[in-house]
């Protein structure tokens, strides 16, 4: 997959010789051994069991052969119908994978994380993160790991958002904890599959989800009867952002450092530091989500107003409910949109950032960004100046405001009264 992929860009970028000369022998290399071998006895993903019918080893099959067969066309070589016909033999037995419940990973360990990461990594037309399947199999897993780790019970009870998850059930390995790339992933399958409810919307409409087709997700997420899809997309963000809040509340206090795993009774780092494979999933993760930026409409809407004496009321907080993971409802968002209003000196030297904000959209800490007119507000985080604040601005990108309030909270609409110019 990846070398197809680097022969792709290489092609783009005008060295079409090189794609040919370098990366192609190395790709019809490979693949000789996976079109002769791909239904032999090798390891899961872990390297822990071997079988011959892994879930993750044969949805990497049917995408690398079929990102092979796409490149050997465009380079003129004749292997392309060759890869495609192997994919479609692994793709033929790949479907006994779903017991009618959830996609299982193999008959000697069926309870697997691999199985979200594969829907997530290599889905075609086959499983995709929007399906059923998808969302069945994640039902299952959240609820089995939610009761592995003690650390999200706690985080539960403590109203915070999310689920953490691992490799599988009772794994012993460096005490069986939750794995940061795992749980990145599950997020990035919830973004992926909120992609794809939007672009069926390009198409569509904003349509009514079906109790029969959509009732995995319904169920999932908590969805009501008479749910829209553009309900279900903004499900399907939240409940990424929750995933990704929960990883971030227990990996924050690090400086960006990212290890394997995280404790499960302290919630603290632990394993392997620096983790490779952890910071890409993180990445592409938040790479996926930047493309759901602003967010879709919520189901609902609501008004708070935040004046200089301070909030005249205040929302539901993202984390005022304990969850069982993404299977309860979606955590709610901040208000749709708030009235800032002055009877002070900001309201005198900046008439201009009076009146009603509407929400665009969240930044990378997850909080809200409204705007008003050519005026933005929206939450700061300046780590080189140390500086965190709500602020005013021309821009969405802006660090700097003349008009802030260094309240850290959640929701614009819950900060204290130190607006200050």
């Amino acid at each position: 997959m990846a070398m197809a992929k680097w022969g792709q860009i290489l092609i783009d970028s005008g060295h079409e010789s090189d794609a040919k000369t370098t990366i192609w022998p190395l790709i019809k290399f490979d693949l000789e051994w996976v079109t002769e071998n791909w239904d032999s006895t090798g390891c899961d993903l872990w390297e822990e069991v071997r079988s011959d019918d892994f879930f993750f080893n044969r949805m990497a099959f049917i995408y690398c052969l079929n990102a092979a067969a796409d490149f050997a066309d465009q380079i003129g070589e004749s292997l392309g119908a060759s890869y495609r016909s192997v994919a479609d033999d692994v793709r033929a037995v790949i479907t006994k994978h779903w017991n009618g419940n959830y996609l299982y990973e193999s008959e000697n360990r069926p309870d697997d994380g691999a199985t979200i990461h594969a829907i997530t990594t290599f889905s075609l037309d086959l499983y995709t993160p929007d399906s059923e399947e998808a969302a069945a199999t994640i039902r299952y897993l959240v609820k089995a790991f939610c009761n592995e780790y003690p650390i999200n019970q706690e985080d539960n009870d403590a109203g915070d958002p999310g689920i953490l998850i691992g490799r599988y059930p009772n794994d012993s390995y460096a005490g069986g904890n939750p794995w940061q790339l795992l749980t990145a992933i599950l997020a990035e399958c919830f973004y992926a599959g909120a992609t794809i409810t939007r672009k069926k919307m390009e198409t569509r409409g904003n349509y009514q989800l079906s109790s029969t087709e959509n009732a995995q997700w319904m169920a999932l997420l908590n969805l009501d009867a008479g749910a829209t899809a553009s309900d279900l997309a903004a499900a399907q963000v939240s409940a990424g952002d929750a995933v990704l809040t929960r990883m971030h509340n227990h990996i924050k206090a690090d400086g960006g450092k990212v290890d394997e795993q995280i404790d499960k009774y302290t919630g603290k780092q632990a394993s392997a530091e620096n983790l490779t494979w952890s910071y890409a999933n993180i990445l592409h993760a938040l790479h996926t989500r930047k493309g759901l930026s602003p967010d879709p409409p919520g189901p609902t809407t609501t008004t708070a107003k935040t004046t200089e004496g301070g909030p005249t009321n205040n929302p539901t907080d993202p984390t005022a409910n304990p969850t069982d993971g993404p299977t309860d409802a979606p955590p709610q968002t901040c208000c749709s949109s708030v009235m800032f209003e002055s009877t002070g000196a900001i309201g005198t030297s900046n008439p201009e950032l009076v009146g009603s904000y509407r929400r665009i959209g969240t930044d990378a800490t997850g909080r809200s960004v409204y705007k008003k007119d050519d005026v933005y507000l929206h939450y700061v985080n300046d780590v080189a100046y140390k500086f965190e604040a709500w602020v005013f601005s021309s821009s969405a990108d802006d660090l700097m405001g003349d008009v802030v309030n260094e309240d850290t909270n959640k929701c614009v609409d819950a900060t204290a009264s130190t607006w200050e110019i």
